[in-house]
């Protein structure tokens, strides 16, 4: 019986330590089987470590200045900021943190209107340093005046400068609402920071305000924007880099054509008749084409109501751009070499742009808007040959014809 006994205790002592053998394989198998899935389930500890810190990465970048993205980004000229920074940056961003936090570079500012032209446009030594607001109402207007109304705008802006005072802007019932085309211009000349429809509502000022009335800035005409006014008009507009400069002569023309323009019309506009024949813009492409050089003829006009066709134009290999965007006519002629007029305040407003370049030539004929200084008149003798053509194409003027045939 003792015998038995001892025999089984042997036998069940080897059962425990083979079963506790065995569990401390499984928990081996467990525990490995544990770590091996978490190795592989963390992508940081197998990813590279430039996708982690950024070493050979480039580190996002953002602008901090978030609450005028939206106004910032339809101004031009908007910053651009490269989303590349040198090795230097990278490592300070690394040592500054070890996560890949967003770098935060502020952006130059953008000018601020009102408080552009207290910036660049006001001389308060002419009020005793009083800071003054001056506004005026927006010019009404039809399709086809959007010129007219820039400037207006402009001649109010210059009669503000020489108060001594402040431009605010343009408004007037409802005036100042859906003035896409006038924005479009007056960004197309880079006059968007000081040019706006804006009323005294939308200026946060204890500075005095007041509207003038039209008669005020307009009683001068064109000679409001005397050398002065120019001058501070020159060093705020950036003008672009002309492209092919010195080997190609860009010659940009506007023709002004409507159906109120032309030779057929009952009176003279303040004077003047507001129609150029074809023939009068030819004469001046020859007299400003350059024989030592390549010469590109870039025509702008409409063809609605046009009194005569753009064939001969046409024919001579010019490049003609008619019916086109209205904004596309002034950044054209911000990089020609040579712009001429039509009579017309389309034509004006561009013409008195570059009236602070250096490089390019304004051919000015004679009209109810005064030239600006620095502007070529044209001759005598080619507004003479322009006259005649004129009264050669009134004969055929329906009016014309019938009434002579009534006198027979």
């Amino acid at each position: 019986m003792a015998a038995i006994t001892k025999s089984s205790v042997k036998i069940r002592s080897r059962w425990i330590r083979t079963r506790t053998i065995i569990y401390c394989v499984v928990v081996i198998i467990v525990c490995f089987g544990m770590i091996r899935g978490s190795i592989f389930m963390n992508r940081d500890f197998l990813s590279d470590p430039s996708e982690k810190y950024g070493l050979l990465s480039s580190i996002p970048i953002k602008s901090i200045n978030n609450n005028n993205e939206k106004a910032n980004s339809n101004r031009a000229g908007a910053v651009v900021v490269s989303n590349n920074i040198n090795n230097n940056q990278k490592k300070k961003a690394v040592s500054s943190s070890s996560s890949s936090k967003e770098l935060e570079i502020e952006q130059p500012k953008q000018l601020d209107f009102p408080k552009s032209n207290k910036d660049h446009f006001h001389n308060p030594a002419a009020v005793d340093n009083r800071e003054e607001y001056i506004y005026h109402h927006t010019l009404r207007s039809s399709a086809g005046k959007e010129g007219a109304v820039v400037l207006d705008m402009l001649m109010g802006h210059a009669f503000a400068y020489q108060q001594g005072a402040i431009y605010g802007g343009s408004c007037g019932e409802g005036n100042d609402v859906g003035r896409d085309p006038e924005n479009s211009l007056i960004k197309a000349i880079g006059l968007q920071d000081f040019i706006q429809f804006a009323c005294p509502r939308d200026l946060e000022s204890v500075a005095r305000k007041k509207t003038v009335p039209e008669n005020s800035y307009k009683q001068d005409g064109t000679r409001i924007f005397n050398p002065e006014y120019m001058d501070k008009m020159k060093s705020v507009i950036r003008y672009p880099v002309k492209q092919d400069s010195g080997k190609t002569n860009i010659i940009v023309v506007h023709i002004s054509r409507g159906k109120k323009i032309t030779p057929c019309r009952k009176a003279l506009h303040q004077g003047y008749e507001p129609y150029l024949p074809n023939k009068h813009y030819q004469l001046l492409i020859n007299k400003y084409t350059k024989p030592d050089q390549e010469n590109k003829v870039i025509l702008y006009s409409q063809s609605e109501h046009s009194f005569e066709t753009f064939d001969e134009f046409r024919e001579k290999g010019y490049e003609l751009h008619i019916d086109e965007p209205i904004d596309d006519v002034w950044r054209a002629v911000i990089t020609s070499d040579v712009f001429i007029m039509s009579r017309s305040s389309f034509s004006f407003v561009p013409a008195m742009a570059v009236s602070g370049s250096t490089s390019t030539t304004v051919v000015y004929t004679p009209y109810w808007l005064q030239p600006i200084r620095g502007w070529e008149i044209v001759r005598k003798d080619i507004q003479a040959q322009s006259d005649a053509e004129f009264q050669f194409l009134k004969l055929s003027c329906p009016k014309y014809i019938h009434h002579h045939q009534k006198m027979n």
